[in-house]
């Protein structure tokens, strides 16, 4: 934020009028809009991960397409920084800084830029009844750890890793406990650090997948000194 130009993260509490009425035909427009983004996120989840969306088939049918719609953000976020560019692109920051900026102004107006933005709207209507929108928050600052002079390339110990693993991969378990809800006898706090364990668990895998990959594309090794 100390680099983002000046106004960039200024709030505004006009930006959408909270007594807006629509008739029943864009109504039923916005909910056509809708259910096509749920399925486009259906299709990219499949093509991009085709094991995850398998087992997404388990799941009752809203859940299913709202962790299509999860897995949507946190692709299109993680893009911004490992979509081909030169590693010292200076756009990176400001594409990330302006991906945060409309993350936070879904959450706190409801504003959406294109019609992917409507399944993450509808699952805070549906589940983040708080607008818990910190796991998301901290998944930018993950990808801000990979900017390249701003960030890591390197990290000393497992703890600066694990923060990392935190941003970029346990925030997905706190994204899907509202989806996935709790088996019977336990609460979310019980659930969380579980949660969270599985998310970091399942970095530290992508990280001794793609040792190579990162290193030579890449500029960074996540094995810790």
């Amino acid at each position: 934020r100390s680099r983002a130009p000046a106004g960039m993260f200024a709030e505004d509490a006009d930006a959408l009028s909270s007594s807006a009425t629509f008739s029943d035909e864009e109504v039923a427009t916005f909910r056509e809009l809708l259910n096509e983004a749920y399925e486009e996120s259906g299709l990219v989840t499949e093509a991009f991960a085709k094991t995850f969306y398998l087992g997404t088939q388990l799941l009752p049918d809203d859940a299913r397409r709202a962790i299509w719609a999860v897995y949507v953000w946190c692709r299109r976020t993680d893009e911004i920084v490992d979509a081909p560019r030169t590693l010292d692109d200076p756009d990176m920051l400001t594409d990330l800084s302006a991906w945060e900026v409309r993350l936070e102004r879904l959450f706190q107006y409801g504003e959406i830029v294109d019609v992917m933005d409507l399944p993450l709207l509808d699952i805070r209507v549906k589940y983040l009844s708080g607008g818990d929108i910190q796991p998301y928050l901290d998944m930018v600052r993950g990808m801000l750890m990979d900017i390249p002079g701003l960030g890591q390339d390197r990290y000393d110990t497992f703890d600066e890793l694990h923060l990392y693993c935190y941003r970029v991969a346990g925030t997905v378990g706190l994204m899907s406990m509202p989806v996935f809800g709790c088996a019977e006898g336990y609460t979310d706090e019980q659930a969380k650090e579980p949660a969270l364990s599985l998310g970091v668990a399942f970095q530290i895998t992508n990280i001794l997948r793609d040792v190579g990959e990162d290193a030579e594309k890449r500029g960074r090794i996540y094995l810790p000194r």
